[in-house]
């Protein structure tokens, strides 16, 4: 019992503490990029962080398992270093048996894993797409900075000379829809919000609109100009996208019946993501040299390739099934597949050089 605590705090903590150094990278990371997206655009501080927060949040599935394998090439390093994994094979503890000292406490990690992909994934993915179609509203003039082309949405292009408040000044904008595109300018523009969600673009003063179909550039007899005093122009707003018909956000229920691709593979990655836990674990055994003189670079030089390789690996076979280039047997559980297959190879071959 003794020895099996030491062991678990041996191979855990270095865990956790690359855990929260992967943590803290990323946070950093995503919130100075949203930030500064916020500085830009204008964004509430109080949405961009929540968005990162999130982001954070739905990252633990690939993180976890990074720190398991990292932390445990580090604290079984450290044990060999120590030379404690000769006194525990003299003393009859085979490296099985030193594993399945872990078991408890790796079933937990993997649970853990299950329950971010399965169940925190979608709702974050859900509450993460809400926020960003609330920033990302088709038209709101008073995120837009003077002096700068601003898009509002993919319909609307809008540049201003200057602002007085929440009216821009010297102002072009540009609209392009499915059938025609519009450039009008004006002195002045505001901008309202009825209750029914309605916006309206009030322009006024020396008011031009140009406006053209898309189509061949020789047919230019529907072309129109007109000029304005006042004008205003209404705009629709966009209905809010279905969060259910997002993958990302969809549930184990209605993935497990979906037949499209691309759905497919976010079921197979929700799976997958627990079962690398595993994968990473199982690993560390084949990156820890027990030769005397053995360093622990290596090891640890190993375990970093093997968790870019793997994941970036896992990321590409989505893409695949997703597009229908790889079937979805094996799908992405190719990915542990492999590794699973060079863990037993590894394990093999060092029996076979009496390394174990």
């Amino acid at each position: 019992m003794l020895i099996e605590r030491y062991l678990a705090r041996a191979m855990l903590r270095p865990a956790w503490g690359v855990l929260l150094f992967l943590v803290a990278v990323v946070a950093v990371f995503y919130s100075a990029r949203l930030l500064g997206q916020a500085a830009t655009e204008n964004l509430p501080v109080e949405s961009v962080l929540a968005m990162a927060a999130l982001r954070l949040l739905l990252y633990l599935d690939v993180l976890i398992p990074v720190a398991v394998l990292l932390g445990g090439v580090i604290g079984l390093s450290r044990i060999h270093q120590a030379n404690e994994l000769t006194a525990l094979h003299a003393a009859g503890l085979s490296r099985f048996q030193m594993f399945r000292t872990l078991g408890f406490w790796l079933l937990g990690v993997v649970l853990l894993v299950a329950a971010l992909s399965m169940a925190v994934r979608p709702w974050g993915y859900g509450i993460f797409y809400d926020i960003e179609a609330q920033l990302a509203k088709q038209l709101d003039i008073t995120r837009l900075e003077p002096g700068r082309f601003q898009v509002g949405d993919a319909e609307w292009l809008i540049y201003a000379q200057q602002r007085e408040g929440t009216t821009l000044k010297d102002v072009f904008v540009h609209q392009r829809t499915a059938s025609r595109k519009t450039v009008f300018t004006a002195e002045e523009m505001t901008q309202t919000v009825d209750p029914d969600g309605l916006i309206r673009l009030r322009f006024k003063g020396d008011i031009s609109s140009h406006t053209l179909p898309i189509m061949d550039q020789r047919e230019r007899e529907d072309d129109l100009v007109a000029a304005f005093d006042e004008l205003t122009v209404l705009v629709e707003p966009k209905p809010m996208a279905a969060r259910q018909k997002i993958r990302r956000a969809m549930s184990m229920a209605r993935l497990a019946g979906a037949k499209a691709p691309i759905e497919i593979a976010e079921w197979q990655w929700r799976w997958v993501a627990p079962l690398s836990v595993l994968v990473m674990a199982l690993s560390v055994g084949t990156l820890v040299s027990t030769k005397p003189r053995g360093h622990r670079a290596w090891g640890l030089f190993g375990a970093l390739v093997l968790a870019t390789v793997y994941f970036s690996g896992v990321g590409v076979l989505v893409n695949w099934v997703e597009r229908g280039t790889l079937p979805p047997t094996p799908g992405v559980f190719l990915a542990p597949a492999l590794v699973l297959i060079g863990v037993v190879l590894a394990g093999w071959v060092r029996q076979r050089r009496g390394l174990l």
